[in-house]
């Protein structure tokens, strides 16, 4: 084991080159994946386990088409009828509207859909430097997805007609509303093109299929990458705090690893002192994201770790920004802050048009550089002194 004590970034990218292959759940480059992975973890002397878990596709793909599906004749209500039955029209936009901000926040009555339909099964990777937990010492969880996914639709392509069908749905839903309370009607030509373009977009994402064309270089090899070489960093430096380095699986088809590994372990951690760290989309732009809120209304995931990389950052001279997610992206520390433990994704600041290149074949190596990789290492590397 190399047993230099500094984070050093080229270590990092050496890794993310290796990993930064297609590699979807089931596919050959995801088994060669994860056998890098356990090789590195075990040349740096820690204790590693596999841990297999079965899921379904039906929350992630089969669960949003219904419902972009049941949207499809609400929408289309509007104009056709809304002028005669505003009341019913009106509660049905307003029901859409709460379905679709009901499910940008994670919802653990819902887990059992990840029961249902076709069972898949892959393996979530752990790692321990295999100290005890000793009065107040902090346990850290570091998390990072190693596989990787394309999509037939540009992320372009699918944000625009994202937000085309959400500002049609509110659109329409206001007009109902108006309608309800004022019996205005706006003419009848605007409201059918405001709906027709809804449905259009709506009826175009349901093209968008799951391929293994990308290699995943900053989605998210980038994490994987980084947290190999904290974990030397980690070794090298014989820390004392209880550390655990978690790769998960499938975390393209709805963060299913590291809701299993979570639904698993979850009564074994303290969760007054434990500190979760995800590792998504590094190695590009001017400073570090800590996503700290996501959803509608927005879910705070942490506090105390958002001041501890706060102070890191200042310390380093490293620009540390929090962040807020509005929408239900999918991040690995959700589910796991689902359960009440202090969690924080970590994300490059500055993407640029790099985010374009996300779940393509583009998103290649050559789009990240050392310079970024060092300072969110430097940074992880303190807040674990720090913590």
């Amino acid at each position: 084991m190399d047993t230099h004590l500094a984070y050093a970034a080229a270590r990092a990218y050496k890794h993310i080159t290796q990993l930064a292959i297609p590699r979807l759940v089931d596919s050959t480059g995801e088994s060669e994946v994860q056998d890098y992975i356990v090789e590195q973890f075990t040349a740096l002397g820690l204790d590693v386990s596999w841990e297999p878990f079965s899921f379904t596709k039906f929350p992630a793909e089969v669960l949003p088409r219904i419902i972009s599906g049941l949207f499809v004749p609400i929408v289309l209500s509007v104009p056709w009828i809304g002028d005669r039955f505003p009341i019913f029209v009106c509660l049905a936009c307003l029901f859409s509207l709460f379905i679709a901000l009901f499910f940008t926040q994670w919802q653990k009555r819902f887990e059992g859909l990840y029961d249902v339909g076709k069972r898949l099964r892959t393996e979530n990777i752990i790692a321990t430097n295999g100290r005890k937990r000793d009065g107040n010492t902090p346990v850290l969880l570091f998390v990072a997805h190693y596989d990787s996914k394309s999509q037939t639709l540009p992320i372009g392509v699918r944000a625009v007609s994202y937000g085309i069908a959400i500002m049609g749905l509110v659109a329409l839903t206001v007009v109902a509303v108006i309608k309800v309370g004022t019996g205005v009607w706006l003419p009848n030509y605007i409201v059918w093109f405001v709906a027709g373009i809804t449905v259009f977009c709506l009826l175009f994402l349901q093209s968008n299929l799951t391929q293994n064309r990308s290699p995943g270089a900053f989605d998210n090899a980038s994490g994987v990458g980084t947290m190999l070489e904290v974990a030397r960093v980690v070794m090298a430096l014989e820390e004392e705090k209880p550390i655990t380095f978690l790769a998960t699986g499938a975390e393209e088809y709805g963060m299913c690893g590291a809701l299993r590994y979570i639904q698993a372990h979850a009564d074994e951690y303290d969760r007054e002192n434990t500190y979760v760290i995800n590792l998504d989309g590094l190695g590009v732009g001017n400073g570090v994201n800590i996503v700290t809120r996501y959803g509608v209304p927005p879910v705070r995931t942490t506090r105390t770790l958002a001041a501890l990389f706060r102070a890191s950052g200042e310390s380093l001279g490293i620009r540390v920004s929090e962040r807020y997610l509005p929408i239900g992206v999918g991040l690995d520390s959700i589910p796991i802050a689902s359960r009440g433990f202090e969690t924080v994704t970590l994300m490059a600041r500055g993407v640029g048009g790099v985010a374009l290149k996300v779940h393509s074949k583009q998103d290649q190596s050559e789009l990240l550089n050392e310079e970024s990789l060092q300072r969110v290492g430097e940074l992880i590397v303190d807040v674990i002194k720090r913590a």
